[in-house]
């Protein structure tokens, strides 16, 4: 290792410390925040939103968010949606909710999930997490079959708690991890030392196209059970897959379903993901599907070459696609 090499992981490591320091310091200023103070800071602002009254109170709420729930609530509801409830726990994507509300955590598929399940007769989500899209999902589409997979032991319980609190029972939960072929009951996964305090990114790490800044700082390492994806699939004509880099390997296994029964797939696409593009591409070539982009009201048909190479979040505020066999979804 030269010296530049060794400079630059100690620069990566004290960078990782301020980091995870600046957090805890916020975090435990929330903690001990009055829930009615929360209540009100989270909730609606009575003032334009280009006032320095409704600026100041998202900049503040953008702080305080990083510092997750305060220790003082045990469930919330959403403060712009009240018919769902969800628990406090250790997770950014329920950090998010709490503050934001549904436009804490991936606002712009949100509607079209919700659609989407209530067409659907069987619905297959790969990389639960801690179970915000699949409540979503299951309690737009009730009379659906609905297998939601999480490798995370701490994330599905968390999922299975957010069920539970929502009377959700349409929903088998698998505690496993999705993989291309099974060819071992157990897997390695691999949790990041900056999430360990709030569980977003848990990856299975071989042959992994996860993005190196989010799979770098690997300190726990966890055995859990192997599902092969294709044991799963029957009769799914709905598919979510959000599984950390292995979106490119779970699809091509998937290609005689996605073939010959054509569910629309909801999928992650993250930066740097070149088999997983290229693999969309020849499913939009090969195999009849169109590529869209969810957009707040509406669906966007992407163009192959933008796929291939453009930043999704940069250009379109969003990292899901939507793959359909439907041609005019954008109408």
């Amino acid at each position: 290792m030269g010296a530049g090499q060794g400079y630059g992981m100690d620069l990566d490591r004290a960078v990782l410390q301020l980091h995870l320091g600046a957090r805890l310091m916020t975090t435990g200023v929330v903690r001990r925040l009055p829930v009615t103070v929360a209540d009100r800071l989270r909730g609606p602002v009575a003032a334009p939103p280009q006032s320095r009254r409704h600026r100041g109170r998202d900049a503040l709420v953008d702080v305080l968010r990083r510092g997750g729930i305060p220790a003082g609530v045990t469930t919330f509801t959403l403060h712009d949606s009240h018919e769902l409830a969800f628990v406090n726990a250790e997770s950014l994507v329920l950090h998010q909710l709490y503050w934001r509300g549904e436009q804490g955590w991936e606002p712009q598929l949100l509607p079209w999930w919700r659609r989407f399940c209530r067409r659907a007769s069987a619905i297959l989500e790969l990389g639960a997490n801690v179970g915000y899209f699949t409540v979503q999902g299951a309690t737009a589409a009730p009379h659906a079959r609905y297998i939601a997979v999480e490798p995370y032991p701490a994330s599905a319980r968390v999922c299975r708690a957010n069920l539970a609190l929502n009377r959700v029972e349409s929903v088998e939960l698998v505690v496993a991890a999705a993989v291309a072929h099974a060819e071992r009951p157990q897997v390695e996964l691999h949790v990041p030392s900056d999430q360990l305090a709030t569980p977003t990114v848990a990856f299975v790490g071989t042959d992994t196209e996860l993005p190196e800044r989010m799979s770098r700082h690997v300190t726990q390492t966890d055995v859990v059970p192997a599902v092969d994806v294709r044991s799963v699939l029957p009769g799914i004509d709905l598919l979510k897959l959000d599984v950390e880099g292995q979106e490119h390997a779970l699809l091509a296994a998937s290609r005689d379903h996605l073939r010959t029964r054509k569910p629309t797939v909801v999928v992650e696409v993250l930066p740097g993901t070149t088999r997983l593009r290229q693999l969309i591409v020849d499913l939009c070539r090969d195999d009849g599907f169109h590529c869209y982009v969810p957009r707040a009201d509406s669906l966007k048909r992407l163009e192959l070459s933008d796929l291939l190479g453009a930043s999704l979040l940069d250009r379109y505020g969003c990292q899901d696609v939507i793959l359909s066999a439907e041609p005019h979804l954008d109408r």
